[in-house]
């Protein structure tokens, strides 16, 4: 590194960066995307070390050249149920066998050129098996004796086997066998169940038995009882079937998150010795009773090293006196690249070139225009790296090299029609030398494509939406309309909703199967709802519309009011006490004295809310119980002591709604004014109980109160095992060209197709721990925080670990005595580790004054704090709609205990971050649009006014001289969306520029000087554009680094970007 300054910053766009930059230095090099292959690199040599393959194949084309000797017999085997005799003389096979998972495979044989054969395979079982009721009668009758032994290693839940409907819910008589909590449950649907012993949600190999013998089920794990029941029984149904790894659509549920190894079933069942020596897991010779069925899974491979498709592989062997003179395999592959290439025409040309003119020109340019990003491969005069055939052009759009992040928001189709534009308008004409012909022996020789992988309705190409793959953990703090209405009068909306995953399972809280919703300001449960459907998607952070908000979808069991949930504990009152926002609805937290949102535990899968009721503490665990065809909401309540009862509004007065108390005496519920209400008694000492909630009745749920244990959640407080795995995800950064004015280092953000979790990476905030300047703290808008390492060196190992998800669109972070503060939509807040295994056991509201509704503009921007620990954040307006709580359009200073929110001053539409001055005053950014005629820099006067007529105040002067005037005025083709400003002052080695005030550009991706003065109190001034190339993304936040003093700066794009 060399003497000149640097900057940092970290971006993202539909890729995510980290960049550094430093005036004339240089950091890190390449990222560790793979490289392309080319055609021949992917094919693999076989028979050379004899007449079987040394692995074997899955979803391959064999090619085979050879002779046979003639009146000889010779034969290519695959697998142990495939032969295909061979023809004497010279020739040549091509062999195409193809077999994915729960469908019927194919396979194609051609010798010279001329069809052999094509036939189709027979669907191979895997984790899943359904009778048809004539097998079910005849081979799986379970109202009589029998047996049935299952192998499984798994570390999810779900059916191992039941005899149930084909479709449609859990119904009488019914049986399953299933993993619910860990724990193994035989249950027969509505006469009840036997479960117990240890959990098997291990990730290790388990054997159970289940024997029945004249009515007695005795359940057996590993060669020990673990659950046994008298007279548990019920007649079978003649419509029911036989499942493997399914039950009911509502019950017991379908397995995942493991392996179903074996299922033996025993119609009559084992007698004795035999019986004995199953439960010892002996084999079934040693037995010697055969099964009337055993069933065994099929194992599902991918055999090319990344490069193929899971599928079910064979092994290859040749037959006879065959002599090979050249035989390989290559992988069958998911896209038709040869056929895609024929295709191109005057359509697809157009199509590239949109797509081209879209995006790829911001960083690639044109042989006019150069792209923004110095390093990206200028086609019209660069040479390709990476391979510069289309196919090798293909790979890197689909895997990414370099800078380059896999696009996988392009079909197939997209990429090679921009491939097409590419090629022919900016290489063919400008940079021959790298212009690849396509002819047919190239198109010959690439990968084929898997045909019932095309034809399959159920594996066509997909463009799954990163927010719907994206794993947000247990609960994701959001805004969610929890009714249909379409009048705004009408809408129920959680402003600040906590939504909790209450089943286990895999892909965090958008892939559950039931919910519930908290209400932060009211300590409601909003709704509780099941289903396949979390949400709409609807949003600005989701699907990027304008002027919609998230609704929850699926089956809706109950719906609360949006009012408070508990009755004020000393004044004896229902009567809502919150702002009422200039449209009637009311909006921000109630008063501290009456409810509190406290914070948000995570243990595991688990997530606990604490809050206070008065002065009475009170944590709870909502949670579901999987029973017949409605699911049963389990709230599970821990209350402090308190010295008088307290009351609460838990569900509407339905009749089809039960409702039942098990735990703490004298808990009682009662209907009262159209309501359920839970009264909790006076106590001297902690009340446990869970509350039940479902739609059925009475009775029944009073007799599953035993069911469900009451937990004492205080042991969920203290931090669990790892939810993240301890994960460590590496990448390099990128050297900066040193030639430059600035050279630009680029930090690599972890992709989404490239972390466990496909998280959606769009920076918001980050900063620098002061005991390990070598670290940063990360946020980013879809709700995660990141820890990465490596920051303050030479960039070639940056270790990437996430430590919190779910929080509701942070677009702010600062590290202050030594914690993480984390500014979102809903609260300031502060994030605890209890148990030192660096991941985020408790989200503590720091602050949750914030007054939010469910317009889509009011972003909660930056964070800092000043020298007597005051934090501050910026609070946008509604656009073009008039304010309706006096947060908005705000600067916000929150006191340095938490305790209030104070508006510094008003008037503002979108301020993105604020600065801190040196004098303690503050600098606000503006965007232009609905009273604001360009962007603005605001020097802030506390109590001034800053222009936005849509604002919440009662200025009625629109003119000029009614609004404090800005440092200066900014026009759209300076920087069309201005950011965060910084000074460079201590810790900066900026050298010259030391000093300098810096204003970040979301909008274009640049930085500028800020020169200014201060001339009777107004500040007035002008921005400098720094000499540094068009960042990829747009920059919002900037630190300097308190060890080698140059800038780091973090940002992303989302719309109103370029």
């Amino acid at each position: 590194m060399n003497s000149s300054t640097k900057l940092y910053s970290i971006t993202a766009v539909s890729f995510c960066l980290l960049i550094s930059l430093l005036p004339y230095g240089a950091l890190a090099q390449v990222v560790g995307f793979p490289a392309s292959k080319t055609a021949m690199e992917l094919r693999r040599n076989v028979f050379e070390q004899g007449q079987k393959s040394d692995q074997p194949f899955a979803n391959f084309r064999l090619f085979m050249k050879y002779q046979l000797p003639a009146g000889q017999e010779g034969a290519v085997h695959l697998g142990q149920h495939i032969k295909l005799n061979l023809l004497s003389g010279n020739h040549v096979m091509s062999i195409e066998h193809e077999h994915l998972d729960r469908q019927a495979g194919r396979l194609f044989a051609m010798v010279d050129g001329r069809e052999m054969m094509k036939m189709s395979l027979p669907v191979k079982q895997t984790s899943q098996y359904q009778s048809t009721q004539e097998e079910a009668s005849s081979l799986f009758s379970m109202d009589g004796d029998y047996t049935v032994s299952a192998r499984f290693v798994t570390e999810g839940s779900g059916t191992l086997f039941a005899k149930c409907m084909a479709e449609g819910k859990w119904s009488p008589n019914a049986k399953a066998l299933f993993i619910r909590d860990g724990r193994l449950v035989f249950d027969i649907g509505w006469l009840g169940a036997v479960s117990g012993g240890p959990k098997v949600n291990d990730g290790k190999p388990h054997h159970v038995v289940l024997h029945v013998r004249n009515g007695d089920v005795e359940l057996f794990l590993d060669g020990q009882s673990v659950g046994k029941k008298r007279g548990f029984m019920a007649e079978d149904e003649n419509d029911h079937v036989f499942k493997i790894g399914a039950s009911a659509q509502d019950f017991g549920l379908d397995w995942e998150g493991g392996d179903l190894q074996q299922i033996q079933f025993w119609k009559g069942g084992l007698r004795h010795l035999a019986l004995s020596k199953l439960i010892q897991d002996e084999s079934t010779d040693k037995i010697k009773v055969q099964p009337g069925f055993d069933w065994q899974a099929a194992t599902l491979e991918e055999t090319f090293n990344g490069d193929g498709m899971r599928g079910y592989p064979v092994v290859l062997r040749v037959e006879g006196p065959v002599r090979i003179e050249e035989a390989w395999v290559q992988p069958l592959v998911a896209t038709d690249h040869a056929q895609l290439m024929a295709d191109w025409d005057d359509e697809t040309m157009e199509a590239g070139r949109k797509l081209y003119h879209s995006l790829c020109v911001t960083c690639h340019g044109t042989a006019q225009t150069p792209g923004s990003l110095p390093t990206a491969l200028k086609f019209h005069e660069g040479a390709f790296k990476n391979g510069k055939d289309p196919y090798g052009m293909f790979q890197t759009l689909s895997r990414g090299y370099g800078l380059m992040v896999p696009q996988g928001q392009y079909t197939r189709a997209e990429k090679y029609a921009v491939i097409q534009y590419i090629r022919e308008n900016l290489i063919k004409p400008h940079n021959s030398d790298q212009y690849f012909e396509v002819d047919a022996p190239y198109l010959a020789s690439l990968p084929r494509p898997l045909k019932t992988l095309r034809e399959s309705e159920a594996v066509t190409e997909r463009r799954d939406n990163q927010y719907e793959l994206m794993d947000f953990g247990p609960a994701l703090m959001w805004t969610y309309q929890v009714n249909d209405a379409e009048k705004i009068s009408e809408w129920n909306i959680a402003q600040k909703g906590i939504n909790i995953r209450l089943n286990p399972g895999d892909g965090g809280v958008s892939k559950g199967r039931a919910w519930m919703v908290y209400d932060e300001d009211t300590m409601r449960v909003a709704a509780a709802y099941s289903g396949d459907a979390f949400t709409d998607w609807r949003g600005i952070a989701f699907d990027g519309s304008h002027g919609t908000h998230t609704r929850i979808k699926g089956d809706v069991a109950w719906i609360n009011s949006d009012a408070p949930a508990w009755k004020h504990p000393s004044q004896d009152t229902w009567e809502d006490q919150r702002i009422v926002g200039r449209d009637g609805r009311q909006f921000g937290p109630l008063p501290k004295d009456w409810v509190h949102y406290k914070g948000l535990y995570y243990h595991e899968d688990k997530a606990i809310i604490r809050y206070t009721v008065g002065n009475t503490m009170i944590l709870e665990k909502p949670g579901v119980f999987d029973y017949g065809s409605s699911p049963i909401f389990v709230r599970t309540f821990n209350v402090a002591p308190h010295s008088q009862a307290l009351v609460s509004r838990i569900a509407p007065d339905r009749d089809d709604l039960a409702v039942s108390i098990r735990g703490a005496s004298g808990v009682t519920t009662r209907r009262l004014g159209g309501f359920v209400e839970l009264v909790i008694p006076a106590g001297a000492s902690d009340q446990h109980f869970n509350l039940l909630i479902a739609k059925t009745d009475e009775d029944t749920l009073k007799g599953l109160e035993a069911a469900i244990p009451v937990e004492d959640l205080e042991v969920f407080t203290r931090g669990g095992k790892s939810r993240f795995g301890q994960k460590v995800i590496h990448t390099q950064g990128v050297q900066g060209n040193s030639d430059e004015p600035f050279a630009v280092d680029v930090l690599t953000v972890p992709d989404a197709l490239a972390n466990p979790w496909e998280s959606w990476m769009r920076l918001g905030g980050f900063d620098f721990f002061p005991d390990n300047p070598d670290r940063a703290a990360v946020c980013t808008w879809m709700g995660d925080v990141w820890l990465v390492d490596g920051v303050a060196g030479d960039l070639k190992d940056l270790r990437w670990r996430r430590i919190c998800s779910g929080l509701f669109q942070p677009l702010g972070l600062k590290i202050h005595e030594g914690f993480i503060y984390v500014t979102c939509r809903d609260q300031i807040a502060r994030l605890h580790d209890f148990n030192g295994d660096q991941e985020i056991d408790y989200v503590e509201s720091f602050n949750n004054d914030a007054q939010v509704t469910e317009h889509f503009h009011e972003f909660a921007m930056g964070l800092q704090v000043d020298q007597s620990g005051n934090f501050y954040y910026a609070k946008s307006a509604r656009h073009a709609k008039t304010a309706l709580v006096p947060h908005h359009g705000t600067l916000l200073r929150v006191s340095s205990d938490g305790s209030r929110t104070d508006i510094v001053a008003n008037g503002f539409r979108a301020a993105n971050g604020v600065c801190l001055n040196p004098d303690g005053t503050w600098i606000v950014t503006d965007q232009e649009g609905h009273w604001n005629p360009k962007n603005r820099i605001n020097y802030v006067k506390e109590g001034g006014f800053y222009g936005n007529m849509f604002g919440y105040h009662d200025v009625k002067d629109s003119s000029d001289e009614a609004m404090e005037q800005p440092l200066c005025w900014i026009t759209n083709g300076f920087d069309r969306s201005p950011a965060e400003l910084l000074w460079a002052t201590e810790p900066a080695q900026w050298g010259p520029l030391n000093g300098v005030l810096l204003n970040l550009s979301y909008g274009y991706g640049k930085i500028y000087t800020v020169p200014h003065e201060l001339i009777q109190g107004q500040a007035q001034g002008g921005m400098c554009e720094l000499p540094i190339s068009q960042f990829p993304t747009g920059v919002m936040r900037g630190r300097f680094h308190p060890g080698n003093g140059q800038l780091y700066g973090a940002g992303m794009f989302a719309w109103a970007g370029t």
